[in-house]
C-alpha cells in the first residue's frame, strides 16, 4: 500500500474531504497540519503556493483539492462502479462545492453586518434551490433510502457530510434540512458509518 502525507491548515476547509476518505477507507496517513502563523514562511516552497498537498510514497505531490479528492475516491472505491455513477457523483459534489464556497466566504467575512447578510442569502436563496435538487436527485436512487449513488457510501455522501458541518450552524441554522427528509436521513445514515463517526469524534476541534 502506498504511503500518504496530507498537508493542510489546522482546520477542516479544503482538506477535510481527504481526511474523511482516509478514515472511511481505514487507510493510514500522515496528517500534517500547518498553523496559519507558519504559512507565510512555507508558502513559497509549495508547488502552487496553496494547500492541500497530497504526497504519495514521498514522490508524487498532488495539488488542487478537487483533483486530490477524485484521485482518492478512485483509489479507495468511493467513485462509483462505472462512468455514469462517477458522473452522478461529480454532479453532487459540484453542486455541494458551489454552496460550500459561499458558506466559507460568509464564515470568513469580518464585517458582522455583511456576514449576516451573506448567511441570510445562503439560507433563503442559494441553498434551498440546490437542496431541493439534491433531495430529488437522491430520491432517484433506491427511493432515497440508501446513498446518492449505488448501495454504499461514495465521495458524494462524504462531501455532503463535510458541507453540512458548515451549513447546519448551531443556533443559526440547526433545522436547515427539515424540509428535505431524504437528505436529513442520508446525513444521519452516512455520518453513522463507524469509521467516519470515529474520525468526527476524535478529530481536532477547529474554528473552520
Amino acid at each position: 500500500m502506498p504511503s500518504y502525507k496530507l498537508t493542510y491548515f489546522n482546520g477542516r476547509g479544503r482538506g477535510e474531504n481527504a481526511r474523511l476518505m482516509f478514515a472511511a477507507a481505514g487507510v493510514p496517513y500522515e496528517d500534517n497540519r500547518i498553523e496559519f502563523k507558519d504559512w507565510p514562511q512555507m508558502k513559497a516552497s509549495t508547488p502552487l503556493g496553496s494547500m492541500p498537498i497530497l504526497e504519495v510514497d514521498g514522490k508524487q505531490k498532488l495539488v488542487e483539492s478537487k483533483a486530490i479528492n477524485r484521485y482518492m475516491a478512485r483509489e479507495f472505491g468511493f467513485y462509483g462502479k462505472d462512468n455514469m455513477e462517477s458522473t452522478r457523483i461529480d454532479i453532487v459534489t459540484e453542486i455541494i462545492d458551489d454552496m460550500w464556497s459561499k458558506l466559507v466566504e460568509a464564515n470568513f467575512e469580518k464585517d458582522e453586518a455583511k456576514k449576516e447578510e451573506l448567511f441570510t442569502k445562503i439560507f433563503t436563496e442559494t441553498a434551498p434551490k440546490k437542496l431541493e435538487f439534491l433531495e430529488q436527485f437522491l430520491g432517484e436512487n433506491d427511493e432515497g433510502k440508501s446513498y446518492f449513488v449505488g448501495k454504499s457510501i461514495t465521495f458524494a455522501d462524504i462531501d455532503f457530510i463535510h458541507a453540512m458541518s458548515y451549513y447546519l450552524l448551531p443556533g443559526k441554522n440547526d433545522n436547515g434540512l427539515d424540509k428535505y427528509p431524504k437528505l436529513k436521513a442520508l446525513l444521519q445514515r452516512a455520518s453513522a458509518n463507524e469509521k467516519i463517526a470515529a474520525w468526527i469524534a476524535e478529530r481536532p476541534v477547529t474554528p473552520f
